[in-house]
């Protein structure tokens, strides 16, 4: 793994810090060990005792003697006593800055959030939208920027939802989605879904058509349960109007409120608005049975002015997905949300791709920030690149996957040719080799997959990404200037000196089989806050 030389540190204001400190507690757990102190510290490593959560979370055989496999090491660690150190987890992962062409890509996000803090934004909101695979579906990093941002500049309200899982591994963590068999899942990875492209905001519609089929969404207990709860809940769905479209009945508590006609002469984005007073309330959705009802989701927002981010993930997804997507249908609802920064994190899955030529996956990408541009030319754009997802080889060690680095070199050239900023996620992690570290650490930061982070790992993501987003809101200076540390103005963990700096730890002696695509299932542990 890589220890990058001295360059910028995030600039922690005071509110930043508590905003850090309190998304950190929202994801983890009021009673959980965080990464960080409120100084911006790493904690050390955290004893680990069998059966705990941590314990469940690292891979197999993960702990002190995972360095002894390092080639070179020969077992013995740097000072010849036996052991080789552990890894401390929380230390891992640094501070980068988002990557730019000449002109700044969140000024307008930024003036957003000025006018927001100044009251002078019109509809007293800030929108995120978050788009991506199985990262971004865990909803764990976008749980943090939601967390981060609404301590700091409010709580807008809880952002979209599907209305039916994409798949059975989708587990946001403002809901909890229950929908009986009728329902019917679409989105353009899965062979089986229709080509019409009509799958809305997220790439995703549900639909049904009998009476029997119901679709619930229960809204959980919110990030800071001390605060004071909304006087007034304000909802959006979105659905599909269709010829032969059906009704469809809305429940609150069992108890029908209204019935919506998707019914028109030709198929285009439909929507119905309303207004329930306290917080937000589960919401049960039935067909009448007058035929076909296509839902996208709903948005969940309150009176209060503040931050909304949606997050828009479904695993196994490319980016190019977005291109199957009918682009009407879509922008209307993109243009809806009217968002301040859109983020996109591709290109996990498109690193297996090897069969797809570098300018294939590069148009694709081109053509999908173009529709982002048609759609809402002012708005904020970030691509966040894909992490460090070595290969494995065929005596089970790990080595460097070459599509990684093309892609986040394509990514890099697209977003500045966009107008978009880049972030490196394999920078943020180290560097090439660097996931088979995070997967070894302790506490545990990734998966035994070296594909996908853990709720530690994500967690830490969202801290440097929201540090690299209010980078230059907060006064940072623009360029990279000498004289500072590695994430947090920090010591850096140093390496084994006995290890060469190009080594990479072993795979453990069961090998992962999850696929590049596979659901991050243990991502998110069952007792999410």
């Amino acid at each position: 793994m890589q220890v990058p030389p001295p360059g910028p540190t995030p600039v922690l204001t005071d509110a930043a810090r508590d905003a850090r400190l309190w998304a950190q507690r929202a994801i983890l757990g009021e009673r959980a060990a965080l990464l960080e102190d409120s100084a911006g510290q790493p904690f050390p490593v955290i004893p680990v005792a069998a059966g705990t959560e941590l314990q469940a979370a690292m891979m197999p055989g993960a702990g002190p003697g995972n360095l002894d496999a390092l080639p070179g090491s020969e077992g013995t660690g740097p000072a010849g006593t036996g052991v080789a150190p552990a890894i401390n987890g929380n230390a891992l992962g640094q501070f980068i800055l988002l990557q730019r062409g000449a002109d700044d890509p969140l000024r307008h996000f930024h003036e957003a959030l000025r006018r927001l803090d100044q009251g002078l934004d019109e509809d007293g909101k800030v929108r995120v939208l978050v788009y991506g695979a199985s990262h971004t579906a865990a909803d764990i990093y976008p749980t943090y920027l939601r967390a981060y941002l609404q301590k700091r500049f409010g709580d807008g309200g809880l952002g979209f939802y599907p209305l039916a899982k994409p798949s059975k591994y989708t587990r946001p963590f403002g809901c909890t989605l229950d929908s009986s068999r009728g329902w019917k899942v679409e989105h353009a990875q899965r062979s089986e879904a229709r080509d019409d492209g009509f799958f809305g905001l997220l790439g995703a519609s549900a639909s049904a058509s009998k009476k029997r089929d119901v679709t619930r969404i229960s809204f959980n207990p919110p990030l800071d349960r001390k605060a004071e709860p909304p006087a007034l809940s304000r909802y959006d769905l979105y659905f599909l109007r269709q010829p032969g479209g059906g009704k469809f009945q809305v429940l609150f508590a069992g108890k029908k409120a209204f019935t919506v006609d998707t019914k028109a002469k030709q198929p285009g984005p439909g929507y119905h608005s309303f207004e329930r007073p306290g917080p937000p309330e589960s919401i049960e959705i039935r067909p009448v049975g007058d035929g076909e009802v296509r839902l996208f989701g709903v948005t969940v927002e309150n009176e209060a002015k503040g931050v909304v981010v949606d997050t828009l993930g479904i695993g196994g997804t490319r980016a190019s997905n977005h291109l199957k997507w009918d682009e009407f249908v879509w922008a209307d609802n993109y243009k809806r949300r009217d968002p301040d920064l859109v983020i996109l994190a591709y290109g996990s899955n498109e690193s297996v791709d090897d069969d797809q030529p570098i300018g294939v996956y590069k148009n694709n990408l081109r053509e999908v920030l173009a529709r982002l541009r048609r759609a809402s030319p002012e708005t904020s754009c970030v691509l966040v690149g894909p992490g460090d997802f070595p290969l494995k080889r065929p005596d089970n060690s790990l080595g460097p996957r070459p599509r990684v680095a093309d892609i986040v070199a394509a990514q890099r050239e697209l977003a500045s040719e966009a107008g978009c900023a880049f972030w490196d996620t394999v920078q943020f992690m180290g560097g090439e080799g660097s996931m088979a570290y995070w997967a070894a650490a302790q506490p545990a930061m990734a998966m035994s997959d070296h594909l996908h982070l853990n709720r530690r790992g994500y967690t830490r993501m969202g801290m440097a990404l929201a540090d690299a987003l209010m980078f230059d809101f907060d006064g940072g200076a623009p360029t990279p200037e000498p004289g500072g540390d590695p994430l947090l103005a920090r010591e850096a963990p140093q390496p084994d000196p006995t290890v060469p700096a190009d080594a990479v730890p072993a795979e453990p002696a069961k090998p992962a089989t999850e696929a590049p695509d596979a659901p991050p299932l243990a991502v998110v542990p069952a007792s999410a806050p």
